[in-house]
């Protein structure tokens, strides 16, 4: 699973510095009291086979994966926490889709991912919830994203 959390984070990564550029240091964190939100949504037909078999996430140019990770920052560096992650997907016609997330653990590292139906061409409005276990303060994280067909 180490393997599989580094080419999922190399992926990732690589990916969000194609698509944003010289932006990506902001473009996809939010911050609030002595946590950092990491976020992104991609097509799940950028994943491997081998990831999303792993991730359990299905792979089709009609879906699309939403991943948050939560960092804490410690005496001892940044540190991944669990957190409560929910949220909405809303598109131009005002049409709400629910995101449920599910935590893994791979190591020492924690995502939260959601899966949700999309089509080429549509813009979502995204809003997602996020309570990190010992907290008692919600963070909003508010976003658009426009998906392309493959």
């Amino acid at each position: 699973m180490a393997r599989l959390h580094r080419v999922l984070t190399g992926f990732i990564v690589a990916l969000a510095a194609v698509v944003l550029g010289g932006s990506i240091a902001s473009a996809n964190e939010a911050e609030f009291d002595n946590y950092v939100v990491h976020y992104n949504v991609i097509n799940t037909t950028f994943l491997s086979p081998e990831v999303a078999q792993a991730y359990n996430v299905r792979r089709s140019a009609s879906r699309a994966m939403v991943n948050v990770t939560v960092m804490e920052r410690t005496d001892a560096g940044m540190q991944p926490v669990s957190a409560e992650v929910g949220g909405t997907a809303i598109n131009m016609n005002q049409q709400v889709r629910t995101l449920r997330f599910r935590e893994i653990r791979d190591g020492d590292a924690i995502y939260h991912l959601s899966e949700l139906p999309v089509r080429g061409g549509e813009e979502l409005e995204f809003e997602l919830e996020i309570l990190p276990a010992d907290s008692d303060r919600t963070k909003t994280v508010n976003f658009r994203q426009t998906f392309y067909a493959d």
